[in-house]
């Protein structure tokens, strides 16, 4: 994100020199648009933006704007916010808090279901963890789900997790079915009237026919009620072109992009929702610790970088 935001910071002090006349309403918004860019936004977001941003600043030459930075950013907030907002606002933690608390009260011992996806390298099992240890901290019960049968060594490194938030974990034989061992955690989360299943799942492609056959085996058997998608905040355009493609082929819920704190550009956190009509971004990562998982807000987010 900081490159994002010294860009913008570039940009304001360029465009605070310049007398606002339509042509150089123009120039700043090819400027903003190639800024965007630059910063793995991806393109038909960018341009999606900047259509939006000419039909708000025509004609806008109004005398309370000393300079042009000033009448470029105040429409270009709301319109980055508009873009990046999503459909439908989803606070995972307190959804599923309040769920429990009404299942608990009606005695069903029906857990709160949540299936992970994503690619290898991604943090998707560093993000489970975290998701877990905010879980436990609301004081629910969470029990973890090893479905990746594939990958060597996934169920030992989930474990470690597990073990250092202290949850329970359900793993199965390398090689055995994936949608199995998700049947059996939510079996023993009833028996045990556990709050919360996150399920972890092989990294995969949403291009593989094969694997992608497999998830959504497992999504039919487990019936999740949250499918949530891993992104790569390095991943810029890739994290974006991902989060469209998993959500053709599995209907998402929501994603939670890692890694921010690496110095990310920031872009793939303005594309991701718009490519995928809607899909709310839930949290970012932000660091090595459990804690470090924070719930994403649009307008805090775009405040921060056009500041």
């Amino acid at each position: 994100m900081s490159s994002l935001r010294k860009g913008v910071g570039s940009l304001k002090k360029k465009l605070s020199t310049f007398e606002i006349t339509e042509k150089n309403i123009q120039r700043a918004i090819r400027d903003f648009k190639r800024l965007l860019i630059t910063n793995d936004v991806a393109i038909e977001v960018a341009e999606a933006i900047t259509a939006e941003l000419i039909q708000e600043m025509k004609g806008k030459r109004t005398r309370r704007f000393s300079d042009l930075s000033k009448l470029l950013l105040e429409h270009a907030e709301p319109t980055l916010v508009r873009i990046i907002s999503p459909s439908k606002t989803i606070d995972l933690i307190e959804e599923i808090v309040e769920t429990r608390k009404i299942t608990k009260e009606s005695l069903t011992k029906e857990p709160v279901v949540i299936l992970f996806l994503g690619i290898n390298g991604t943090g998707k099992t560093t993000t489970i963890a975290k998701l877990a240890y905010l879980l436990k901290k609301k004081k629910m019960r969470v029990i973890l789900a090893a479905s990746d049968t594939f990958r060597s060594g996934a169920q030992e490194q989930l474990k470690i997790h597990a073990d250092k938030v202290g949850v329970k974990i359900i793993s199965g034989d390398y090689g055995s079915d994936s949608a199995a061992v998700a049947y059996d955690a939510i079996a023993h989360a009833k028996s045990k009237y556990a709050d919360v299943v996150i399920i972890d799942t092989s990294g995969r492609m949403a291009i593989n026919k094969d694997l992608m056959q497999e998830m959504k085996k497992i999504k039919r058997v487990a019936n999740p009620d949250y499918t949530i998608l891993v992104v790569d905040a390095l991943a810029g355009n890739d994290a974006t072109k991902q989060a469209a493609e998993f959500h053709a082929s599995i209907i998402l819920d929501g994603v939670i992009l890692s890694k921010m704190d690496a110095d990310a550009r920031g872009g793939a956190l303005i594309s991701v929702t718009h490519a995928t009509n809607g899909v709310p971004i839930l949290y970012i990562g932000t660091g090595q610790k459990y804690s470090d998982l924070e719930r994403f807000d649009p307008g805090t987010y775009i405040q921060n970088i056009l500041k």
